[in-house]
């Protein structure tokens, strides 16, 4: 019963919030600034559209975890503690990204060198907290979820819905595990970002009204890897963030590519139409709802592919 209030209040926490957020956003004139090389229709239709969005999931999700902490012992765990962190910190880098492209007027924002900085900084924390008697090896997987989960997430985040549709499949996936594994107050944290989420898309979805923006892309895909590297369960991310992964592994087959022939063949020969993958459907001749729905779909059943599997397992 309390997961199950915990998830309305998030529901109608974000519901109540966006229409402000997304008029106070306007007020500040946060426009998203729409990369020069994607589809051109972006550019016309997209132009417009306020960013920084993801206050109003993230709103929900943080002041509801702050209270928890506050007030409930039960809360104060180092996993609950070390996703809450992460979840921060990649927020706060989010939102600076966001904040610099909304005055520089261009589509980037903070380097992307100091954006794995700060990822390798937060992953050296975990490590040191959970490394027990693991070798250097452990530290790599550490980055490597860290790091790969916030620029995956980040890299889905390129058509309206899409990322928020993707991740409510991804935390549902982790509510599951998470009940069986007895781990309740980072089932409570899932089931904030679940609800506030779907609260969230409902001004997100074709045609959005505002962009969640880096501020929640980071934030999002911290929450999902370090939720996986505290329950000892990165396997699961295989099946829990499957579209995320395939978003980034587009990105490094286009330019692995790209560059390759370029330097053997002296011709530019690229994999796909255009990257991350859900740009390439777009070429194809996909709508924009089609691409977001077929994407849902996909994540689902790749997540429902994990839940069976931890059944299996139990």
């Amino acid at each position: 019963m309390f997961y199950f209030l915990l998830f309305l209040a998030s529901v109608l926490s974000s519901l109540l919030l966006g229409k402000p957020v997304i008029k106070f956003l306007k007020r500040l004139s946060t426009v998203q600034t729409i990369r020069e090389d994607g589809p051109t229709r972006h550019v016309q239709e997209k132009a417009h559209t306020p960013t920084i969005g993801a206050l109003i999931f993230l709103i929900p999700v943080l002041s509801f975890s702050v209270l928890a902490l506050y007030f409930s012992k039960e809360f104060r765990t180092l996993d609950f503690i070390v996703v809450f962190c992460t979840t921060l910190v990649l927020s706060f880098l989010g939102f600076l990204d966001d904040y610099l492209k909304v005055i520089k007027r261009h589509n980037k924002g903070v380097s992307g060198y100091i954006k794995l900085f700060v990822q390798l900084l937060i992953s050296f924390v975990i490590f040191y907290l959970y490394k027990e008697e693991r070798s250097i090896l452990y530290f790599l997987l550490v980055y490597f979820v860290i790091a790969g989960a916030s620029n995956s997430y980040n890299l889905t985040d390129g058509l309206d819905g899409l990322l928020a549709s993707v991740s409510i499949a991804s935390f549902i996936g982790f509510i599951v595990l998470l009940n069986l594994h007895a781990k309740f107050e980072l089932l409570a944290l899932s089931v904030l970002f679940l609800g506030s989420l779907i609260g969230f898309l409902f001004f997100n979805k074709y045609p959005a009204k505002v962009f969640m923006g880096d501020t929640g892309s980071l934030a999002i895909g911290g929450a999902i890897g370090s939720l996986a590297l505290v329950t000892r369960s990165e396997l699961y991310l295989a099946f829990f963030a499957a579209v995320p992964i395939l978003e980034a592994v587009s990105v490094i087959l286009q330019v692995t590519s790209c560059q390759l022939s370029k330097r053997f063949l002296g011709v530019d020969k690229r994999i796909f139409k255009m990257a991350p993958l859900h740009h390439h459907f777009e070429l194809c001749g996909w709508t924009e709802n089609t691409v977001v729905r077929r994407f849902f779909v996909f994540q689902l059943v790749c997540t429902l592919v994990g839940i069976g599997l931890i059944f299996m397992l139990v």
